[in-house]
């Protein structure tokens, strides 16, 4: 019985969503000590270790361990152990440990993606994405960390929020990358006065400069960078299904050839 309900897929399905319920219920801040919950949570922990020790004994370790998704839950199921003695122990309370543990009962809903179907073709044609991505996002990289310091070294003073250090920096470039922000950091520089003086800090062809410059950084960076990059990504992660598309038109002019044949040869023979 034991056997059946822990290999039954559906049935761990189901375990996976209750126990994401029971996770999201419990980030309420009503409901963050409640005790019930917590000894809900820890009677899943409880139930996929015995999940895994069921499967071990079932497949073998050698069987078991050979599947990547086996091996991703007995990471995660071992990791979660702690909880059960630690989470409520008052000298332990706010510690880093505890908040990774907590960070561990939320990546176990992850298992929740073996059970999507063919997340395995999905995950390789991720993969190969990501290779193929590695050229245009090396360039990306290169071209924030560029413009960040050329932008760092003209407006570090004028907009200091934004600009002041290389690392502010990198991050607003990168803003400017995904069009957050692409009209207003402009136009808050344009609009910056010399505290001392009261004079603005850049004149009007400055000032138009300045926008002219913004405007290649988002073309760049935002419009054309980015664009690549997506560009990239899909068509590797869909190259499966064009495999698949160019196979079929492949056969189905094999076919139209072999009976090309066959007619040429009743004609021959007629």
């Amino acid at each position: 019985m034991l056997k059946r309900l822990f290999l039954n897929e559906k049935a761990m399905l189901t375990a996976i969503i209750v126990n994401a319920v029971v996770i999201f219920t419990m980030y309420f801040p009503q409901y963050k000590d409640n005790k019930w919950l917590w000894w809900i949570d820890c009677a899943f922990i409880i139930f996929f270790l015995v999940e895994m020790l069921v499967k071990l004994a079932v497949l073998k370790p050698k069987a078991y361990f050979s599947s990547n998704w086996n091996r991703f839950d007995c990471l995660i199921v071992l990791g979660s152990l702690p909880v059960l003695f630690l989470e409520h122990n008052e000298s332990m309370h706010g510690t880093q440990l505890i908040v990774l543990l907590r960070l561990f009962r939320l990546i176990r809903l992850v298992r929740f993606l073996r059970f999507i179907p063919n997340i395995e073709q999905v995950m390789t044609g991720l993969g190969r994405a990501l290779k193929a991505s590695v050229f245009v996002l090396g360039a990306l990289v290169f071209l924030n960390f560029m413009l960040a310091m050329i932008t760092c070294n003209f407006y570090a003073d004028i907009a200091p929020e934004y600009f002041g250090n290389p690392l502010v920096s990198i991050y607003s470039i990168f803003q400017l990358f995904t069009l957050e922000g692409w009209n207003e950091i402009p136009a808050a520089i344009a609009k910056r006065v010399d505290p001392d003086t009261g004079l603005p800090f850049l004149s009007d062809s400055a000032i138009g400069i300045t926008r002219f410059y913004f405007a290649i950084v988002v073309v760049l960076g935002g419009i054309f960078g980015m664009s690549l990059a997506n560009a990239v990504f899909v068509d590797e992660m869909t190259m499966d299904n064009n495999r698949e598309l160019e196979k079929k038109v492949d056969d189905l002019t094999e076919e139209i050839r072999s009976l090309r044949d066959m007619l040429q040869k009743g004609e021959d023979l007629g």
